[in-house]
């Protein structure tokens, strides 16, 4: 859906979709800017934490916090510079 720099405004608007039933699953992560390697394109790297929000069967939404381990190969991974 986009990018943003508030969790809570990427919450509402992952709310909204599944309010509307436009998504049945939503995932929202968090990222930090950084450099792509050989190239210096910027980008953003996962820093290995997101929250997956779904509708509950009285019709709120749920968010469920998550942890996404690293690769021991991967120098850009979560949580590595």
């Amino acid at each position: 859906m986009g990018i943003t720099d508030d969790r809570g405004r990427a919450m509402e608007s992952g709310a909204e979709a599944l309010g509307s039933g436009q998504a049945i699953l939503v995932v929202i992560e968090a990222v930090r800017p950084a450099m792509a390697p050989q190239t210096l394109a910027p980008c953003y790297v996962r820093t290995g934490v997101g929250w997956l929000g779904r509708r509950t069967y009285v019709g709120e939404v749920a968010w469920d916090r998550f942890f996404v381990r690293g690769e021991p190969d991967n120098p850009l991974g979560p949580g590595r510079m």
